[in-house]
């Protein structure tokens, strides 16, 4: 005689960790899921933060070059105590990043901006005229590529992107 009971009892154990296999599997891809969302969300605030830190500085640069212009440059050293905390900003940006193309692209904003300074950091300067037209350059291309105050702005990594492309020339 065959043992029915004992084949339906193996059977019923199979299927018994089939099922416990299977509500592990969810719990883990659950999880992974919301570590994953964690992560993702832990990005976008480093964007937001440090995006927005690039885009007040460089606003704040734009608007301190517009201030000596309508003020005959009572302050220059203004502007370029202004340009070395934007410059700060990107560096920052460009320490805290880890995607290859992203530090690429601060680099280039880095790059740009660092070709304006004037100076070996003295808290006393003195622009001569082409320094200055540099300086009115710089701050008109800020205004017109949206980097002032009057703009509002998206945190994101892909506008912002495309901001710094346009404004050091790249298309």
């Amino acid at each position: 005689m065959v043992d029915i009971s004992g084949a339906i009892g193996e059977s019923m154990r199979k299927i018994d960790w089939i099922k416990v296999i299977l509500v592990v599997s969810l719990i883990g891809n659950v999880e992974l899921f919301m570590n994953h969302k964690h992560v993702i969300r832990n990005q976008e605030l480093k964007y937001e933060l440090l995006n927005a830190y690039i885009y007040r500085e460089l606003a704040q640069l734009e608007e301190t070059i517009q201030y000596q212009l309508d003020n005959n440059w009572k302050n220059e050293t203004l502007v370029t105590q202004k340009l070395d905390d934007a410059i700060d900003s990107i560096i920052l940006h460009i320490g805290m990043e880890r995607d290859i193309d992203k530090q690429d692209i601060l680099w280039k904003l880095h790059d740009y901006m660092n070709e304006f300074k004037v100076g070996d950091g003295t808290l006393d300067v003195i622009l001569n005229d082409k320094q200055r037209a540099d300086y009115i350059y710089l701050g008109e291309k800020l205004r017109s590529n949206g980097w002032t105050f009057d703009v509002g702005y998206d945190n994101s990594w892909v506008f912002f992107a495309s901001k710094v492309k346009g404004f050091v020339g790249e298309s």
